[in-house]
């Protein structure tokens, strides 16, 4: 990703881990006297020794719970604050707002960006259109397949160091991101031409979840194998790299990375990405995790739902 207002992301694509250390999610535990650090000041306990560090981290997942926040046992903590349909409304309502950024993607933008990503054969404007669920559905193959919405902190949280999607145990927090990272470089590596068939899924503006502008803007589009292409363009330095990843059919889960940066993996939902505001999770690595909000944007002659290419 590109560098945003709150600087977790440097210029050119770098997510900048290192640059924001005071901000990270990583815990501090030590010895007694130590705090141990939940993001957002969720929660605080002391670890004093084996057998009040069981009865600590239960305190802190306890209260980090209560708060909106997932916490794993060893005090780091997933930026899964539960995020209100309503809050996401407003911020992207503030987002949409104030962005200025609507001569991306036209013929004149890919004469100066000679190496962003670009579907052969799209008229114009149709980088632009939204998806509906019924048409990407049907274009990827899920006829009759009920959507799923992947809700960051309610149907998607941490408990203990395992992560539950509606309940169900999908593994350990090491072993989640490694099955984004695994699903973002298959989509990486896959023979996908940009003169096939690809579906645009639209345009959104990354921001935190209560942002109200965003220097970045992410295009998508997928095609008849789940493979995800585009563009992550930062409007502020003007410059753009290409993202790739793909849709895990069986899941509906969307991964896909920016540029080089292979550990920096961003995830959300299909059905999300039909959303005006979806809400995405983006793994900075295997050790810190935070949500973001990506925010539909429209532009003028390009609002009628697509059907495919």
């Amino acid at each position: 990703m590109h560098n945003l207002n709150s600087n977790d992301f440097n210029r050119n694509t770098d997510i900048n881990v290192n640059a924001n250390a005071s901000k990270s999610n990583r815990s501090n535990v030590g010895s007694a006297g130590n705090n141990v650090d939940v993001n957002r000041g969720a929660a605080e306990g002391l670890r004093s020794g084996a057998g009040a560090t069981r009865i600590q981290e239960k305190t802190v997942n306890r209260d980090a719970a209560a708060r909106g926040v997932v916490a794993r046992p060893d005090g780091i903590a997933a930026d899964f604050d539960r995020v209100t349909p309503s809050s996401r409304y407003a911020t992207g309502a503030a987002v949409r707002g104030n962005y200025n950024n609507r001569g991306l993607y036209n013929r004149n933008w890919y004469a100066n960006y000679p190496g962003a990503w670009r579907a052969t054969g799209w008229a114009a404007n149709a980088i632009w259109i939204p998806s509906t669920w019924s048409a990407a559905s049907s274009y990827i193959g899920y006829d009759n397949t009920q959507p799923m919405y992947y809700d960051y902190g309610n149907n998607v949280t941490y408990s203990g160091d395992n992560v539950y999607v509606n309940g169900d145990s999908v593994g350990t927090s090491e072993q989640y991101f490694d099955q984004a990272a695994a699903l973002a470089s298959s989509g990486a590596n896959a023979e996908a031409p940009s003169d096939g068939d690809w579906m645009p899924l639209g345009v959104f503006a990354l921001t935190k979840t209560d942002g109200t502008k965003s220097d970045v803007t992410i295009q998508l589009a997928v095609n008849k194998d789940g493979v995800i292409r585009g563009n992550s363009t930062d409007t502020e330095t003007n410059t753009n790299q290409v993202l790739q990843g793909s849709v895990d059919k069986k899941t509906q889960r969307v991964a896909f990375t920016v540029g080089d940066r292979k550990e920096e993996v961003v995830e959300t939902g299909l059905y999300n990405l039909t959303k005006d505001e979806s809400p995405v999770l983006i793994h900075f690595g295997k050790d810190r995790t935070e949500q973001w909000l990506l925010v539909r944007l429209k532009n003028d002659g390009a609002d009628a739902p697509t059907t495919g290419n």
